[in-house]
């Protein structure tokens, strides 16, 4: 590869990197946005959410388009190769994310006005959580840091313990008024798509760890 090709080429990988890296955020603030519709009952915001989706999606495609040709066209090699595989592979976790936020977002306008306030709490409890290990994750993979991609995998036993926590409060909820039950289920919804997203988190810490080492967590933890 010439120096030309080479430099074209590097422009390119920075370029997916920098991609990445904006789709991570969108995906950040519409999970955001989403807990604050919920808490506030704004169904404007909510709508903000579901109308952004479109762009995040769109961001996947153009991520995914470049990526496909550079490994067609460069056959990279080690490294480079890591950067593109995992660049695909980030990109659909990330779509995943928003797309929970949006039908996070859609159900808003179905609470009633004052939906039951400590499944709330909970549930701004977790989404602040997965927020957190989004901003984490996206910071492994600029810095390289397997360490803390490490501590976002780790910090996903919290996300599932206050998901059961909230599950059992919704559970009394609706066992005590069966008027109760419609609402309940949807909260058990957004409880369920927060789940979701740390397990995604998850996916994209483990694919950090890749990137830095070259190494699947799965072989790591069975070389310990």
């Amino acid at each position: 590869m010439n120096m030309s090709v080479r430099s074209s080429y590097n422009q390119a990988l920075t370029e997916i990197q920098r991609q990445i890296l904006q789709m991570g955020n969108l995906v950040s603030q519409a999970l955001d946005d989403a807990l604050a519709a919920l808490e506030t009952g704004n169904e404007e915001l909510a709508a903000q959410v579901i109308f952004g989706d479109p762009i995040i999606d769109n961001l996947q495609i153009t991520i995914e388009d470049k990526t496909v040709e550079l490994i067609a066209l460069q056959q990279p090699i080690a490294k480079d190769l890591r950067i593109l595989s995992t660049a695909l592979k980030m990109t659909t976790d990330l779509e995943r994310i928003g797309d929970h936020a949006k039908k996070i977002a859609k159900l808003v306008p179905r609470l009633e006005p004052e939906p039951l306030p400590l499944a709330v709490s909970s549930i701004t409890q977790v989404g602040k959580q997965d927020i957190d290990m989004i901003q984490k994750v996206l910071k492994a993979y600029v810095n390289l840091d397997a360490q803390l991609a490490l501590e976002v995998i780790q910090a996903d036993s919290k996300v599932d313990d206050i998901c059961d926590s909230c599950k059992r409060v919704l559970l009394e909820y609706m066992l005590a008024d069966k008027n109760n039950i419609s609402q309940g289920n949807d909260l058990n919804k957004i409880i369920h798509r927060l789940e979701r997203v740390g397990d995604h988190c998850t996916n994209l810490a483990e694919w950090v760890i890749y990137l830095t080492t070259g190494r699947r967590i799965q072989q790591m933890e069975e070389e310990k």
